[in-house]
């Protein structure tokens, strides 16, 4: 029962309808006794002109710095092909080099050789020379023994001992001289095989610059100044070559001038 009671005294969800009617006239009535207060609205024009200036000198400065990184860009890839070209001739300038490097080295080894030989055969010829000249003096010994009256043919056989002895000095002086001269060509052959070598340091050389090249590597200037020292080198390799082969030139003039001596002794 008393549950029942309580459940009575609920109020209802729904309320009724004067206290609808009333709760709407008292909002219009709150309404109405609102003011609404005046107020002073000003427009403010503000202009737009350095705003728009702004952004042009930003799209020039945008447009400059475009301009500028294209040239430089532009000029990056010249210099790069003319690196590229300059690598190229290079690169055949030096297997020239190369090839004619080992073909002197043939041929300097060749004319050592044949040098050589004929240096044997100069100390052959000295020795011949000294065993006829040891005979004309016992031949001497034995006319001037056999006959004190043929002074007039020791005489002559005297001058010919002196022209033969003379000859015989002017050989050992051209022998010394070919000595020398060899013993100059084969340090020369020395410093073109020292040549030889830096041209295969080069040859590495121009391999890493290369590479340099493929990776993309901005330091044109420094690639540059390299290969233009490795030009230098390869224009000193082959001075020096010439100045070897001048060397073995002369050399074999006196070689074959000095075969000439002798043949005209041993036709005296």
């Amino acid at each position: 029962m008393r549950d029942n009671d309580e459940l009575k005294n609920i109020p209802p969800m729904v309320p009724d309808r004067d206290d609808v009617d009333s709760h709407l006239s008292n909002r219009k009535a709150q309404g109405q006794d609102i003011v609404r207060s005046s107020h002073y609205t000003e427009l403010v024009k503000v202009s737009t002109w350095p705003v728009r200036i702004m952004l042009a000198l930003i799209v020039l400065v945008l447009g400059a710095s475009g301009y500028g990184a294209y040239i430089g860009y532009d000029i990056y890839q010249g210099n790069l092909r003319q690196a590229e070209l300059r690598l190229g001739d290079l690169e055949r300038r030096l297997a020239l080099a190369g090839d004619d490097v080992d073909e002197s080295t043939l041929n300097i080894i060749d004319r050592m050789d044949f040098n050589f030989s004929e240096i044997d055969k100069l100390w052959a010829a000295r020795r011949v020379i000294n065993s006829t000249i040891g005979g004309v003096q016992s031949e001497v010994t034995k006319l001037s023994q056999a006959n004190d009256g043929q002074n007039e043919t020791i005489a002559n056989n005297s001058q010919q001992i002196a022209s033969s002895n003379q000859s015989l000095m002017a050989s050992q002086t051209r022998i010394n001289a070919l000595n020398t001269e060899f013993s100059q060509l084969v340090q020369s052959v020395t410093d073109l095989n020292q040549g030889v070598q830096e041209l295969e340091v080069m040859r590495s050389d121009l391999s890493s610059i290369r590479q340099a090249l493929n990776s993309g590597d901005s330091t044109v200037l420094g690639l540059v100044g390299r290969l233009e020292y490795i030009e230098g080198s390869m224009e000193s390799v082959n001075a020096h070559r010439l100045q070897i082969n001048e060397s073995l030139f002369r050399l074999q003039e006196n070689i074959e001038a000095l075969q000439i001596s002798i043949g005209g002794v041993g036709v005296r």
